[in-house]
């Protein structure tokens, strides 16, 4: 038995909130967890949406039934399975819409936000560490940073831009114990981030966003 590849062109889907025009001065990109749906994920972004922001929320390829009677449906950026694979997919998928939206912009003069929630946080920072395009700020938020992209030659990257870790003091999925590990091994690669806590759980809360946003 051979295992072989086949490149296909699949047809992604993403939401937006704002409008792709030359007016734009701050784009988001933000990234859904596991078995999220970006329709859904978009709207807890609302709260940025001041006329002069673009929120671009891109859908992960793989989708799946999360209930028994396949009433809901979420999303998966990758799992185990051929891993490398997924994440050059993503990759390529992410970059491409990225540049689709500068084109609709008209200019590349705007502040670049990169947000990953959940299992949307490694895919986050490896599109940034994939691409040339120039971040402000990165934030993680109930999230993990890759150990890939933790490596020697990116410091000078990880030093270009503002690293935010946001923790729900209530998350039933990142425990403290799993939370002080992970700023173990980011502090021994001597990240320079912002630890940013908030009194909730496994979410992306508006306000707490926008608090954070409102200090850029």
């Amino acid at each position: 038995m051979y295992r072989n590849y086949l490149d296909v062109t699949k047809r992604a889907k993403y939401y937006q909130i704002g409008e792709a025009n030359s007016s734009i001065k701050k784009v988001w990109m933000v990234f859904h967890g596991y078995a999220m749906l970006s329709e859904f994920f978009i709207k807890k972004f609302e709260v940025l949406n001041d006329g002069e922001t673009l929120v671009i929320a891109p859908e992960a390829l793989n989708r799946f039934y999360i209930t028994e009677n396949f009433s809901r449906v979420g999303a998966s950026w990758m799992t185990k399975e051929d891993r490398e694979n997924d994440i050059i997919e993503n990759n390529r998928y992410i970059e491409s819409l990225y540049q689709n939206i500068v084109s609709q912009i008209g200019h590349s003069n705007f502040d670049l936000n990169v947000l990953g929630f959940s299992q949307g946080s490694p895919t986050a920072c490896r599109w940034v560490f994939s691409s040339s395009l120039k971040v402000k700020n990165l934030l993680i938020w109930a999230g993990d940073i890759p150990k890939d992209t933790l490596i020697e030659q990116n410091k000078l990257q990880w030093d270009s831009f503002n690293t935010y870790l946001v923790m729900g003091e209530k998350d039933q999925l990142i425990t403290k114990e799993l939370s002080l590990k992970f700023q173990k091994v980011i502090s021994d690669y001597k990240l320079d981030y912002k630890l940013v806590k908030y009194d909730g759980d496994h979410r992306i809360f508006p306000d707490v966003l926008k608090g954070i946003s409102d200090k850029f």
